[in-house]
């Protein structure tokens, strides 16, 4: 019988489950802790060559006491024999699989209790009791002392010949137990090394079946580089149980030669290989010989059950209407299941939409199934829009109904979305959908409201009032612009004034009456005119809110006066008042000229000093005046006749001489405005 753990079904279920959920997943088989590191090939260092270091390595699943296990692995303790240390152990613990213990001689082992331990020691240390040669011992708890009370066994050394284990090569190790008979055995090198009768789980795991294990190492004051490689299928099963009409790959354990002899070859892919593709559908028991590590002809026994197929046909497509669950109970139909949400539950019910995956096991066959799940409501009809208008208006009623595939009517049978109403009715609407048929009704009512005129717009004059109010008959509610809800109200300034008249707070009419204030005309005092013959002038008043008459005779807001002397009066007159005003107006005749001197003497005697013209011209509008030396430079230039030029440029005095002038204005002559240009010359003397 091939000597190793059986897996219960319940392990295989779980591996199953994570390929259902994760079909491309690929899950870890050891987990490495502190300075250990993966170096490939399922192989991993537990220290390198540098003092103080530890490691730990794990298997990723626990192992199972209550069953038989076989493990063979490889450890390499390094090149350093009398320079080297610690060791390896082999442990079994409860504390997970990233557990980490105590660096130094302990080897990495102390720290955790409870715990099993095989020790693999290349270091004397003779306070704890070791062999001078590199030995094999088993302890409990974290200890590595041989002489305490967790020593479980006595140290013998790793080899026969008492030998160096130190030397650079991988070693074959094999760890046995049996559980029925409580028995472990510990082979080094094909050599059996340790054989003791324990009760591991009561004894140091109080009872509990269920460990991890794997690998514990560290360095000190001396070091070496210690490796275990070992194999992703270390733990290899005896028992398959295949589901009638599916396939299965059996295993076996290493062979040295890599050859192996599977009888009887029925419903095998290959019965020379390792791991044959088997496709029985009846119970099989196959034998398995190969040569194994340590040159053993060897034979095995592997056991094939077969589980009944099955179809599962409880679950169909399925609407579901108003929130309704869709409800499911497995509880006495299959061993287990798993949805696709990842929920294990044997009773469930679902109320959203979509599809669902399903798998159910009934012993390790399994069956998929999919189904459909729509969700729906009955329909809900709301309708919006007035329900009171007024008279000769329409309300809107819009309907909304949900959801989105229902169809609905009018009571007329039509189906738009809204509809105008002008009389008072009761409204009706269908709608059905595959869930439900339902109906709603919507009263609606016409309001009659009078209609509402203030009157004309009107002039109010300052400081008078009147009052506003409508003729109405029957009772409503007034809101006026002001804020006033009396039906009617004193005006005293001007402004638009609107009213407001509803009833029920519902239907409303208003009406807008604009006031303007009026002041009583006030005429400003007219400067009085002077006027040359045949000349027009237009005088105007700034008072427009009033009629305006200019010598009880003309009409308008302005007067022209031309060839007129006397006075003029002026009368403003609205419905607020009157006011009048008058102004004289002199007549003169009109000449425009400029007399020019031909010589000046700005020497500062107060006589001719200065050279300007003398003006003959009662209106003039502009002038212009320019002076240049004898070389055509401009020495003097000016726009307003009330200056002179005194002789100088630039502020220094000109030279005696004669000088050039030319000047143009312009200005009323004989009734029209006309431009003049006058130029000559003049003499500077000193």
């Amino acid at each position: 019988m091939l000597q190793h753990i059986q897996l219960k079904k319940s392990i295989l279920l779980l591996i199953v489950f994570f390929i259902f959920l994760n079909k491309e997943g690929v899950s870890q088989s050891y987990f490495a802790n502190g300075n250990a590191r993966s170096i490939g090939g399922d192989c991993y260092q537990l220290t390198s060559a540098v003092n103080w270091q530890l490691g730990s390595v794990w298997y990723a699943d626990p192992i199972d006491l209550s069953k038989d296990f076989d493990l063979e692995f490889y450890l390499n303790f390094g090149n350093k024999d009398q320079s080297g240390a610690d060791g390896i152990v082999f442990v079994l613990q409860d504390v997970g699989n990233k557990a980490l213990g105590n660096s130094g001689g302990g080897l990495g082992f102390e720290g955790f209790s409870p715990s099993f331990g095989i020790e693999f020691d290349d270091f004397e240390n003779n306070n704890m009791g070791d062999l001078a040669s590199d030995h094999i011992g088993i302890f409990k708890n974290g200890s590595v002392t041989h002489t305490s009370a967790n020593s479980i066994s006595a140290p013998v050394s790793a080899l026969p010949s008492g030998g160096n284990i130190e030397d650079g090569k991988d070693h074959l190790v094999r760890i046995v137990w049996d559980a029925n008979k409580k028995q472990i055995e510990v082979w080094f090198d094909c050599n059996l090394r340790q054989q003791i009768t324990y009760d591991i789980q009561n004894s140091i795991f109080k009872g509990k079946n269920i460990v991890y294990w794997g690998f514990t190492s560290s360095t000190g004051g001396l070091n070496n580089k210690q490796t275990v490689c070992l194999r992703e299928d270390i733990l290899v099963q005896d028992t398959f149980t295949l589901c009638k009409g599916e396939t299965i790959l059996l295993n076996a354990r290493e062979s040295k030669n890599n050859k192996y002899t599977w009888t009887p070859n029925s419903f095998l892919n290959d019965h020379t290989i390792r791991k044959p593709t088997c496709s029985s559908e009846v119970p099989m028991t196959y034998y398995v010989t190969y040569t194994d590590l340590c040159d053993n002809i060897f034979q095995d026994t592997v056991y094939v059950e077969i589980a009944e197929s099955f179809t599962m046909d409880s679950i169909t497509d399925s609407l579901l209407c108003d929130g309704l669950g869709y409800a499911f109970d497995f509880t006495s139909m299959y061993d287990s299941l798993l949805w696709e949400s990842g929920s294990k539950n044997k009773k469930v019910t679902w109320t959203s939409a979509g599809e669902y995956s399903l798998r159910v096991w009934k012993g390790i066959c399994y069956d998929e199934d999919t189904f459909n799940i729509t969700t729906n409501t009955s329909p809900s009809i709301l309708m919006e829009g007035d329900t009171v208008f007024c008279e000769g208006d329409s309300t809107l009623i819009s309907i909304d109904v949900q959801p989105d595939d229902a169809t609905y009517q009018w009571g007329d049978g039509l189906s738009s979305e809204s509809r105008f109403y002008k009389s008072t009715q009761l409204v009706e609407v269908q709608a059905e959908n595959e869930c439900n048929t339902v109906v709603d009704y919507y009263q609606i009512r016409e309001l009659i409201i009078e209609n509402l005129y203030l009157g004309e717009d009107t002039l109010l004059c300052l400081g008078d009032t009147f009052t506003l109010f409508p003729k109405l008959t029957d009772q409503f509610d007034f809101r006026w612009n002001t804020g006033s809800t009396a039906s009617s109200i004193k005006i005293d300034k001007a402004g638009r004034y609107t009213l407001s008249i509803g009833k029920n707070d519902l239907c409303f009419e208003s009406d807008t009456i604009d006031v303007f204030t009026l002041n009583s005309p006030k005429l400003s005092q007219l400067d009085d005119v002077l006027i040359c013959r045949n000349e027009e002038i237009i005088v105007t008043v700034d008072e427009i809110l009033a009629d305006i008459t200019w010598n009880n005779s003309v009409n308008g807001y302005s007067y022209s006066l031309k060839n007129y002397d006397g006075i003029v009066v002026v009368k403003a007159e609205n419905s607020c008042g009157e006011d009048s005003a008058n102004f004289d107006v002199k007549l003169i005749d009109c000449l425009c000229d400029l007399v020019f001197p031909n010589a000046f003497t700005p020497n500062q005697d107060n006589l001719n000093d200065f050279f300007k013209p003398t003006v003959d011209c009662p209106k003039l509008f502009s002038y212009n005046l320019k002076i240049y030396n004898r070389w055509g430079e401009l020495v003097y230039q000016t726009n307003d006749i009330t200056d002179s030029w005194d002789g100088t440029f630039k502020n220094i005095p000109c030279q005696d001489g004669v000088y050039f002038w030319i000047s143009d204005w312009s200005g009323i002559d004989n009734g029209l405005k006309q431009a003049k240009f006058s130029k000559g010359s003049l003499h500077l003397i000193k």
